[in-house]
């Protein structure tokens, strides 16, 4: 499949065939990342309810597994702690990070990568990197990696695994979901179109919404 030509004030086409543009998550306007929070630790307390129960019927059988008929106090309790650690944990998050965090991506026909910058990197410089970057020649991926603003966190999300697509124009978020796994692609408003259809036409596998 030939790479669609496509070029922006946010968006760099290199010359090794691959996009590359950078985004600012506010983290006090953008929930996006708190809902995930939440989402993680309601799954690891149901993970946990259930290994509880079958330890207990292993050990004591079908009592066990009356014991483990949920109390809707102790729901409402284990809910609230949810809520309050969940919302805790993700102010200070952001507060170390300065409200904020700087995300490059790099996409191209085959997969689209999420790559956080540290905390002190700012938009401004990762963009006049990648504007630089951008000129060299293909085959040399080390130059990419190597760089002063090297990733701290990555996320990769290979087109032809992906199961689901869906895009929240309103927060200029696309997720990219495999069956195991979940990405976040964000693009700037007038960039967003651009990004999520690229995407789309290289998932032939993915439900669309």
């Amino acid at each position: 499949m030939f790479l669609v030509m496509y070029s922006s004030n946010n968006i760099i086409l290199g010359k090794d065939g691959k996009y590359r543009w950078v985004y600012e998550v506010h983290l006090l306007k953008n929930y996006v990342i708190l809902w995930e929070v939440y989402r993680v630790f309601a799954i690891s307390a149901i993970i946990c309810y259930f290994l509880v129960g079958c330890i207990g019927f292993c050990s004591d059988g079908l009592d066990a597994l009356k014991m483990m008929v949920p109390n809707p106090k102790y729901v409402a309790i284990v809910i609230a702690a949810i809520l309050v650690i969940g919302l805790l944990g993700y102010f200070l998050y952001a507060a170390l990070n300065g409200w904020k965090y700087c995300v490059r991506f790099t996409m191209d026909n085959n997969e689209v990568v999420h790559e956080m910058m540290p905390k002190h990197a700012k938009k401004a410089q990762v963009v006049s990197t990648l504007a630089v970057l951008a000129g060299l020649m293909a085959g040399k991926p080390g130059v990419m990696g190597g760089g002063m603003l090297a990733a701290r966190t990555t996320s990769v999300s290979t087109f032809m695994n992906v199961r689901k697509v869906k895009g929240v124009k309103r927060r200029n978020l696309i997720k990219v979901n495999e069956r195991l796994f979940r990405n976040q692609v964000y693009a700037e408003k007038e960039d967003f179109d651009f990004v999520y259809n690229f995407i789309c036409e290289h998932c032939p596998n993915a439900k669309k919404c």
